[in-house]
């Protein structure tokens, strides 16, 4: 068993198409530019306190998703970045309307941070 494993391994380095195995997981893609805004314009289904906004990109042509990670302090928000959702491919986005609003937001792929925000715009 595990000499199949060691010849499967050796096999995938030596394959130029073979890039990733299963129990390897997925790469962590480059980010190439993160933005973050609060939308405050009063109109219809507008939540009072504003909605944020947080879009990351990525130098990859898959789609990428951003999900919220519990159990930090208060202010900041970790969002954990991994494949798939419904996002444009070559991006991840998140969206929250609840309060409190973070100042701080850092994004981790794979239990790395890969990128931090510290500036969040706010639109009046």
């Amino acid at each position: 068993m595990v000499r199949a494993a060691v010849i499967s391994l050796t096999a995938c380095f030596m394959l130029p198409g073979c890039t990733t195995l299963p129990f390897f997981g997925a790469t962590c893609p480059e980010i190439t530019d993160t933005s973050a805004w609060i939308n405050r314009m009063p109109g219809p289904g507008q939540p009072s306190g504003g909605k944020l906004h947080v879009v990351v990109r990525v130098a990859d042509d898959q789609s990428w998703m951003l999900t919220p990670q519990s159990g930090h302090s208060e202010g900041l928000l970790v969002l954990d970045l991994s494949k798939g959702g419904p996002s444009v491919p070559g991006t991840a986005a998140y969206q929250q309307s609840r309060k409190p609003l973070p100042q701080h937001i850092q994004v981790q792929c794979q239990g790395k941070r890969v990128a931090t925000i510290d500036e969040i715009t706010v639109a009046y």
